[in-house]
């Protein structure tokens, strides 16, 4: 009774350690995507309320991040509409996110900062994702596409968009 007590307590005790070394980022994770080495990056700037590239293309099956970067001067959101929904995914930043029944909702990213969202797209079609605040009327676009052959063409929509070696 003693040792499993004691092992209680190790478990417990090791959890929050884990927790605080990585900033308490465990917390805001649905679940992580394996690692893919040819991940494909998307760098979004939000700027004069506005979401800069868009649209941007992505392809299906590939693990993608997408990566805001929010250089207004006020707190603006990333809601995806219909295209995160169940989708396992990894966030991380310094915005907050929330989480409801069907997965990712919003993440709201302050002023000056950077929010990324890792996830692997299963579906093919054209996503709007939008900043929902009050007054601001922000839409930015996400297509998702059959992998093409060369890659480089499938990712043509934007010029921010990278690939990691």
């Amino acid at each position: 009774m003693w040792c499993q007590r004691s092992l209680a307590s190790t478990l417990a005790a090791l959890s929050l350690a884990v927790l605080w070394h990585h900033g308490g980022q465990a917390l805001v994770r649905a679940s992580e995507p394996e690692a893919d080495t040819q991940a494909i990056r998307v760098n979004i700037t939000i700027k004069a309320r506005q979401f800069h590239p868009s649209p941007v293309s992505v392809p299906v099956g590939r693990h993608v991040g997408l990566i805001f970067h929010n250089q207004d001067v006020e707190l603006h959101a990333f809601v995806p509409t219909r295209f995160l929904e169940g989708v396992p995914l990894h966030v991380e930043g310094n915005g907050a996110p929330q989480f409801g029944e069907k997965g990712l909702e919003r993440v709201l990213i302050p002023s000056g900062g950077r929010e990324e969202i890792h996830f692997v797209p299963t579906v093919v079609g054209t996503f709007e994702y939008r900043c929902d605040l009050p007054g601001h009327q922000m839409i930015g676009t996400i297509v998702v596409e059959e992998a093409a052959a060369d890659q480089r063409t499938a990712l043509g929509h934007s010029d921010s968009v990278q690939e990691t070696p």
